[in-house]
């Protein structure tokens, strides 16, 4: 997948993760345990996410993509964002929030043909 848009989506805690160049993913396993991230390493944060919390961000990315929230696996691509969830009954909701590379626009070879 390619990213469509610049969407703008404000998960709260971790805004600045999303902001980071560096952060390639985004990995929250659940309420009370340490997020994740992935740079050129697995690194973990200082960051933890209540269960309300983390059911907040899976309703901005549900809202945001405009498909409504199932349970099992959701998953919705938001501006330049893969994000995926597991959602149960049984054990606390988790996700993974994938960032698509920034492709440049190719621009014509011969700008004169185009």
């Amino acid at each position: 997948p390619q990213p469509t848009t610049k969407t703008e989506i404000d998960l709260g805690k971790l805004n600045p993760l999303l902001k980071d160049p560096n952060v390639k993913l985004i990995e929250c396993n659940g309420a009370g345990e340490k997020i994740n991230v992935i740079t050129t390493k697995h690194l973990p944060t200082k960051i933890s996410l209540t269960k309300e919390e983390i059911n907040e961000i899976i309703q901005r990315f549900s809202e945001k993509a405009k498909i409504p929230i199932q349970e099992g696996v959701f998953k919705v691509v938001v501006g330049n964002l893969i994000f995926s969830a597991i959602i149960s009954d049984i054990v606390s909701p988790r996700f993974i929030i994938k960032k698509m590379p920034q492709t440049p626009i190719p621009q014509p070879f011969f700008k004169g043909f185009y």
